[in-house]
């Protein structure tokens, strides 16, 4: 049981600036769409107004800063800090770097150093994996617009997951997540993303409940 609470909030810190990157354009969006208008070949358009230029780059900003911020904690802190029992709190995106496909190929090169700095390291992981969650929303509203779903309805599964996978993978090559973080976080996800859209709907907040 422990193992398992240790992986869920090991997971959890893990993808914080996802889930602050993705939600961060909803608050500081707006401006010229993504798709600057344009329609696709079937007549609708590519992505819509909800996905925005500024939206996209202010999410990726955000996942950045939570992801350095994570890492820089991680360095004031003790190294593991005790919660209870053998639980520890573990803030570190380094302790995965050697083992990513990145910092194999810097060896190399004989300039794994560009990654030495980890605060650094933090925002750019932090980053990258908001950039690949976002990609992963734009791809969804996408399929969404060929299938005829309009702006603002659900579409179960894509909504909640893409760019959670989309993140995770993104950063992989990178830190080498275990498979145990996206294992626990898909569900915990899942869940988590359905009871804020009804959290949401049923305060007026927002039209749909998912």
């Amino acid at each position: 049981m422990e193992d398992l609470v240790q992986v869920l909030l090991d997971s959890a810190i893990f993808v914080l600036p996802l889930w602050f990157g993705n939600a961060a354009p909803t608050v500081l969006g707006g401006g010229a769409p993504i798709d600057r208008g344009r329609l696709w070949r079937d007549g609708k358009r590519i992505l819509g107004d909800g996905k925005t230029i500024r939206g996209f780059w202010a999410g990726v900003f955000v996942g950045g800063i939570i992801g350095g911020l994570i890492e820089l904690i991680g360095l004031l802190l003790p190294i593991t800090l005790p919660i209870n029992g053998d639980i520890i709190l573990r803030l570190h995106y380094h302790t995965f770097l050697e083992s990513g496909i990145i910092f194999n190929l810097l060896s190399i090169l004989n300039a794994e150093g560009f990654l030495s700095n980890f605060t650094l390291l933090g925002a750019l992981t932090g980053s990258l994996m908001t950039f690949g969650g976002l990609i992963g929303d734009l791809v969804g509203s996408f399929i969404k617009r060929r299938s005829g779903i309009e702006r603002g309805k659900p579409f179960i599964f894509l909504d909640q997951l893409g760019f959670l996978i989309f993140g995770m993978v993104f950063v992989f090559p990178l830190i080498s997540w275990p498979i145990e973080f996206l294992l626990v976080q898909v569900p915990i996800t899942f869940v988590l993303h359905i009871g804020a859209n009804l959290f949401g709907y049923f305060t007026g907040i927002q039209d749909e409940p998912l």
